[in-house]
């Protein structure tokens, strides 16, 4: 049993520095993962530049290596962490939608320290065992990349009374990537992608998606569903003008930019949804194991750059300049 673990740290502008700690005891409630897997996400540029008071990271996969009282968890189990500390208790949580926690007011990585370390405690509840057929780096990826993709595609087909002819990404990062993999498989018709990017739009399109231009993009009134993934200020003035009447946009995309509505004589002539979506509730873990299973192979092997913690800095380097679209902290015993 390890009793010292490495961490890293953001102390702002960019700069990671890593520290030894000892182990304590694991508390009442709790499980303690060995890291395994860590997948950098695009949300964590900001604590990048900012800084952050705890560890970042949160697309964890591990296994449990020691528990505190009152958990049942068994040592050795394989699982990923469910980024919101929900309270279990409130109506939202008893009905299975964790996500939309009425008490919820932590999110690991973000509130409380996350995976880019060797070690990391998390609430036995935030713990989702991982089936024996699906591999760890390929388990991780049903959290955001898929999980958080599937949950908003499901929310946008609720607006919806008929079929959904024509759907359009707007960003292929990751989460883009995600939703332009999972999307055959939810049913919302012919995907197209764009992004700025000639890397991640030759990605979209090995992953099946239609690639589209900044130009065809102009025009208005062309599908019937828009995600917009990137949160960028263009890419939310784009959603909202190629979407059809009836139609729905999903704010998927996070900036620290405040989302507006154009006050144009379109916009305020256009009948349709505008739906925010946020990561997935546990009650959607089967149905995203199964998508997994149907995906999530071909996303490791198209996305991920496995690399060692202590490559953290170089690997968010090439994260931030687009050399890497899903670089992940893996140790030897996940490969």
């Amino acid at each position: 049993m390890s009793t010292t673990s490495s961490r890293a740290r953001f102390t702002g502008d960019g700069r990671i520095d890593f520290e030894q700690v000892s182990l304590g005891p694991v508390a009442p409630g709790e499980v303690r993962l060995r890291v395994d897997v860590c997948a950098l996400c695009g949300s964590d540029k900001r604590l990048l530049a900012a800084g952050s008071p705890v560890v970042p990271g949160h697309e964890i996969g591990g296994t449990v290596v020691e528990v505190g009282e009152g958990v049942d968890v068994p040592s050795g189990t394989r699982a990923i962490v469910y980024i919101p500390v929900y309270c279990g208790e409130c109506v939202r949580c008893r009905a299975g939608m964790t996500n939309q926690c009425l008490a919820l007011g932590e999110l690991i990585g973000w509130q409380r320290d996350g995976g880019f370390a060797e070690h990391v405690d998390v609430p036995a509840r935030c713990v989702l065992p991982v089936p024996d057929d699906v591999a760890l780096d390929v388990a991780v990826l049903g959290l955001d990349t898929v999980g958080t993709a599937a949950h908003a595609l499901r929310l946008a087909r609720r607006t919806r009374v008929g079929d959904v002819d024509r759907t359009l990404v707007v960003g292929a990062g990751p989460l883009g990537l995600g939703v332009v993999a999972v999307a055959p498989l939810l049913g919302v018709g012919e995907v197209h992608a764009y992004d700025p990017h000639p890397g991640r739009s030759a990605t979209a399109e090995r992953l099946g998606a239609v690639p589209t231009t900044a130009e065809a993009l102009t025009r208005e009134n062309q599908y019937d569903l828009v995600v917009e993934v990137s949160g960028a200020a263009a890419a939310r003035e784009t959603a909202q003008r190629v979407v059809t009447p009836g139609g729905t946009v999903v704010a998927l995309g996070e900036s620290n930019e405040p989302y507006t509505m154009p006050a144009t004589p379109r916009w305020r002539r256009t009948d349709c949804f505008t739906v925010r979506s946020f990561y997935f509730p546990t009650s959607e873990v089967e149905e995203n194991w199964a998508l997994l299973r149907a995906v999530g192979g071909t996303l490791r092997d198209t996305l991920t750059h496995p690399l060692p913690l202590a490559e953290l800095p170089g690997a968010f380097a090439r994260f931030v300049a687009g050399d890497y679209v899903k670089p992940c902290i893996v140790t030897e015993e996940a490969r």
